[in-house]
């Protein structure tokens, strides 16, 4: 458990501000393999009348993170959540998680790698089949992450070794089941390499490595999902995305909720 007390002793290391938002604040406290990063999320206005009787973002976050660990994926190590909530709704939630040394998000190395490796094809085909597998590994294990972006994504080390972590989840659907391929893991696959903007972070090419990766080099199974991809809409997407994070998330996942107390106190 990582209490109040000892992340007071490890913001006394160190302290490096990495997001600081209205609604986020996102910090790293202490240093080595002891460091930890701690996430603050404030609710205001909608947002806030939204979390009525609602798991808090940083409990979602807590749990899915649990869940990926559970499936057999890296992720950051979830460590201790709180909250704070008034007449039912939260004011804040809190999340810390264990830091990964030697990490850096996707999308940071996507923007830099023209500027600092020496092969960057090679390397930015490796990420996009690297990215394949972490998803088709998620699906597999029941998770949907609705949120499969380079900027939720660690790259461990050096580059070129394509290792990643999972290191955002507050939206994702656990299942219990696998949904790899089926209609649901569409959700994902669509976002996170058929989107306007991941079009714009990966070219066709790229794009095709991390199909092929996430069918395990079924080109046949690859070249349906492609085909079936490449239709899908915008709009369509984006409803049948809110459709489903609705009713899993709003009606399905508070009647399966168990009560559970906060793991740490809120900072």
């Amino acid at each position: 458990m990582t209490t109040a007390a000892e992340l007071e002793r490890l913001a006394g290391q160190r302290r490096l501000v990495l997001k600081q938002e209205p609604a986020t604040t996102v910090e790293l406290l202490g240093v080595g393999d002891g460091a930890v990063v701690r996430k603050v999320y404030r609710n205001r206005g909608l947002c806030w009348l939204r979390s009525f009787l609602r798991n808090s973002r940083a409990r979602r976050e807590y749990d899915n993170l649990g869940a990926v660990a559970r499936a057999g994926v890296r992720c950051t190590p979830p460590l201790a959540w709180s909250e704070r909530r008034t007449c039912g709704c939260v004011d804040e939630s809190a999340l810390v998680t264990r830091h990964l040394p030697d990490s850096r998000p996707l999308k940071q190395l996507l923007a830099e790698l023209d500027r600092t490796a020496s092969r960057p094809a090679a390397v930015r085909a490796a990420l996009a089949a690297a990215m394949g597998r972490l998803l088709a590994s998620l699906h597999r294990g029941g998770f949907l992450w609705c949120s499969p972006m380079p900027r939720n994504v660690l790259v461990l080390g050096d580059p070129a070794r394509a290792e990643l972590a999972v290191c955002d989840t507050p939206a994702g659907i656990r299942f219990g089941r696998p949904i790899h391929g089926g209609r649901l893991a569409a959700i994902d696959l669509f976002d996170a390499a058929f989107s306007p903007s991941r079009r714009a972070d990966f070219s066709a090419a790229e794009r095709w490595r991390w199909l092929l990766a996430y069918c395990a080099g079924d080109r046949e199974a690859a070249r349906r999902l492609w085909r079936t991809l490449a239709r899908r809409s915008v709009l369509r997407h984006d409803l049948t995305r809110a459709l489903a994070m609705a009713w899993h998330t709003y009606i399905l996942q508070p009647l399966r909720r168990t009560p559970a107390a906060p793991t740490a106190p809120a900072p």
